[in-house]
């Protein structure tokens, strides 16, 4: 009996999680949002679309660095989260970075705009330390932090 709750339990969760992320072929792309898309990123490369719920979300790499993107139907653009140089941070994220973790290094860094609020999401790495994700704005304050 337990086996057969774990198994609905399984399958429901499965159910779930398929809904909430569809694979699309370029056909099942709407053409404003794929028009407006190769408009704006005519260089990208690996591009794979996925609809989320009511959004779309276009994920690709454009100039060897990963970029994803969500649409409204109605193509705007919702969120956009891509990879970033540590070079291309704020610098008053790079000084915070530098005072208050100087002994880390930068791993990753990607950042996230979403109506109109950027999040610069920076993972750091020590050596015997657990990895630190940090969540700071373009004026270097942190948002959150995670162990």
């Amino acid at each position: 009996m337990k086996n057969l709750k774990f198994k609905i339990a399984a399958l429901a969760l499965f159910g779930v999680v398929a809904v909430q992320a569809q694979d699309l072929t370029m056909q099942e792309v709407p053409a404003n949002l794929n028009e407006s898309f190769q408009k704006a990123y005519p260089q990208a490369t690996d591009v794979e679309w996925e609809k989320e719920g009511t959004t779309y979300k276009v994920e690709f790499d454009a100039n060897r660095m990963e970029h994803e993107i969500w649409y409204s139907e109605n193509g705007n653009i919702v969120k956009t989260e891509k990879e970033l140089a540590i070079a291309d941070l704020p610098a008053a994220v790079t000084t915070a970075l530098k005072t208050n973790y100087s002994k880390h290094k930068i791993d990753e860094v990607e950042m996230t705009e979403e109506n109109g609020k950027k999040i610069y999401e920076v993972e750091l790495e020590k050596m015997f330390s657990k990895d630190i994700e940090l969540f700071m704005l373009d004026d270097g304050s942190i948002v959150e932090e995670r162990m």
